[in-house]
């Protein structure tokens, strides 16, 4: 199970990859009154087919535009989800880490993580 649980206030980010996104709301105000009127601001989430080099298959999935800027930094899907930093872990959400839990059960994956070790001298 996902240790952080689902998300409680914007429970459209638990079947996708959002990051740390959630609607956020403010006023817009007109230039000549000054009259504030609510609005809501989503994130840019878009359905992808991006390509697991561990799972050999096109995963496709919804992800904000700022994670994918994140997944081609770090150097594709498998590096995103497979990386071991506490603040990245909390962002997966439960559909990241899902995904995550099924890397780390392919054969690819567990041979790189044992040639880690071999290095470490673990």
């Amino acid at each position: 199970p996902y240790p952080y649980g689902p998300r409680r206030w914007y429970k459209q980010s638990n079947r996708g990859l959002y990051g740390t996104l959630s609607i956020r709301a403010g006023n817009t105000v007109s230039s000549k009154n000054e009259i504030k009127t609510r609005t809501k601001w989503r994130p840019n989430i878009q359905y992808k087919n991006l390509y697991s080099q561990a799972l050999a298959r096109h995963v496709k999935i919804r992800v904000a535009t700022r994670v994918l800027r994140t997944i081609d930094k770090v150097g594709g899907l498998d590096e995103y989800l497979l990386g071991d930093k506490p603040a990245r872990i909390k962002e997966l959400g439960p559909a990241g880490w899902a995904l995550r839990w099924k890397l780390m059960r392919t054969e690819a994956v567990k041979k790189r993580f044992e040639e880690e070790r071999v290095r470490l001298g673990l």
